[in-house]
């Protein structure tokens, strides 16, 4: 299956990177190693998915990605389903940033990566 966010192709897709963090609370102890330090897991979890990739197609196809992909992070964006190609599965998320690289006469493809925060967004 091809990886899409807001149902748009992400071409071909060379690498995706999730990482899930704990929110913990880590208080060293005074004189002590680290061993003795206090955690407290109670900021719950967030998820970054970084997606790096390859869209191919003729210059009109190329200028329609980058814009249909940019025009999801309005400024007040609104949940997006982020559909993997690793592990097929639908998620929430948000696009953080978008970075496009088209290389100097390479008229069919643009080199691209993609930060999500996967989530609920608030309206």
């Amino acid at each position: 299956m091809a990886a899409t966010i807001g149902g748009k192709s992400l071409g071909n897709v060379s690498s995706e990177v999730s990482t899930k963090s704990s929110g913990l609370f880590n208080m060293p102890m005074p004189f002590s190693d680290s061993d003795e330090a206090l955690l407290m897991d109670l900021m719950g979890t967030s998820r970054t998915i970084t997606i790096s990739g390859v869209f191919n197609g003729t210059v009109s196809e190329l200028r329609t990605f980058v814009t249909d992909i940019e025009g999801l992070q309005t400024g007040e964006q609104t949940n997006l389903v982020f559909v993997s190609s690793w592990t097929n599965v639908n998620k929430d998320v948000l696009i953080q940033d978008f970075t496009h690289d088209k290389a100097e006469g390479n008229e069919s493809s643009v080199n691209y990566n993609l930060t999500l925060i996967e989530g609920i967004a608030l309206e």
